[in-house]
């Protein structure tokens, strides 16, 4: 039952299915109004309606078209799209509503039980970031970051990593945090996007980055083994001189082996298309270093780097993974690449996994390594070994105790 009667409004040319559904709407609590067609629709109910659950394939206007006379209403409702031609469609549907501005609760293939509705219509609203609406100041960001880089105050945290099948601690990726001292929050992809307009400055940070990753590293292997760590390396960074022998230089100082670190490659970037980047990459790996790709599955690009670049590790986008939780079509995806990963003789890493349906469909694609909040958040290292020290390095109890902190 919703806690306050939501007024619903269904746009559905099959009468039976239309009656059907508006019927056990009702008898769940909302007040329901219904039409075969935009045309014919009563233009009160319908701009009063929270809900309008629209089929796409109407006569006349098609739910396409009907999303024009929707925009126009003083105060839009939610939307539900529901169809029988595929999921394709209705994903496509949802995209062209959002990019109207259109707030779409969901969608829904047909046949549906009509508590599928009702459980759409009342779940839980996501509150957007209390931070989503600051607009970072770039200025104010790069004199915070010169400091924090010169006293090597910035705060970088880690989140595990663990195998797919027993949930061992693998190691973890090393991220920046969300606050910068003398700044505030700000998000790392506006540090990073600040610090791109000063390579100098990207490299230093990248170096501040990788030696308190290293560091790191040899705190927790005495506790797990050959754990490995992660970090972002960026594409200009790799094309400055002698930039191999700084990174070696910085590992071979923290104490750890080069197959210890896997230094990622973001997918966006076409590394392949500099050969003296091409050349860098060729020379870590020559040293002993991991390379992954990162955000596979983002772009097209992805898949064509991997003839070119002597990578050992793909990290399948989260995006795939949180589309894969609702489309088959993205599930079949994601279990593809996880194939191709493993006859590239690569390891394969699902981000993202945030649930045990994502760590089931991990598993079943015979995904090696996962990372996601159903582990943990990034963290502080402090954290990080307190976790290691609680749960020990093996096996389950790395799931559940967690999911209270993470």
């Amino acid at each position: 039952m919703p806690d306050q009667q939501q007024k619903l409004f269904i746009l559905e040319d099959d009468p039976d299915f239309r009656d059907d559904l508006a019927e056990a709407l009702s008898a769940s609590g909302f007040c329901v109004n219904c039409a075969e067609s935009i045309a014919v629709a009563d233009p009160r109910a319908l701009a009063s309606a929270d809900v309008l659950i629209l089929d796409l394939a109407l006569p006349g206007l098609d739910g396409i078209g009907v999303l024009a006379r929707i925009k126009e209403l003083v105060s839009p409702p939610s939307l539900i799209f529901m169809s029988g031609s595929g999921e394709e469609l209705l994903r496509a549907a949802a995209t062209v509503a959002r990019s109207e501005g259109l707030n779409v609760l969901g969608t829904l293939a047909k046949p549906f039980d009509p508590e599928d509705v009702v459980h759409v219509c009342t779940a839980p609203v996501v509150q957007p970031d209390a931070h989503a609406c600051d607009r970072p100041c770039p200025q104010a960001i790069l004199r915070a970051l010169r400091i924090a880089v010169r006293d090597a105050t910035l705060p970088v945290l880690f989140q595990p990593i663990l195998t797919s099948r027993h949930l061992l601690f693998a190691g973890a990726e090393a991220l920046l945090g969300d606050t910068l001292p003398g700044y505030g929050y700000v998000k790392p992809s506006d540090i990073i996007l600040a610090a791109s307009t000063q390579p100098d400055l990207l490299h230093d940070l990248t170096l501040l980055v990788l030696r308190q990753a290293v560091a790191a590293c040899a705190q927790w292997t005495p506790v797990s083994g050959s754990a490995q760590v992660s970090i972002n390396i960026p594409l200009v960074v790799l094309e400055m001189p002698g930039i191999v022998g700084r990174l070696r230089g910085a590992v071979q100082a923290g104490g750890v082996s080069p197959h210890q670190v896997v230094f990622e490659l973001t997918e966006d970037a076409i590394y392949a298309s500099s050969p003296v980047a091409l050349g860098a990459i060729a020379q870590l790996r020559i040293a002993g270093f991991g390379i992954a790709l990162d955000d596979v599955a983002q772009r097209q690009s992805g898949l064509l780097q991997l003839s070119t670049l002597p990578v050992t590790e793909i990290k399948i986008d989260l995006e795939l993974l949180r589309q894969a939780r609702k489309w088959e079509k993205a599930r079949n995806i994601f279990s593809t690449l996880a194939d191709l990963g493993h006859r590239l003789g690569l390891t394969v890493v699902a981000e993202g996994v945030e649930s045990l349906d994502d760590l089931l469909l991990a598993r079943s694609a015979r995904v090696d390594y996962i990372q996601g909040y159903i582990v943990s958040r990034k963290r502080p290292l402090s954290e990080l070994l307190a976790l290691q020290t609680m749960l020990g390095g093996t096996c389950e109890p790395w799931i559940e105790p967690l999911r209270g902190v993470a």
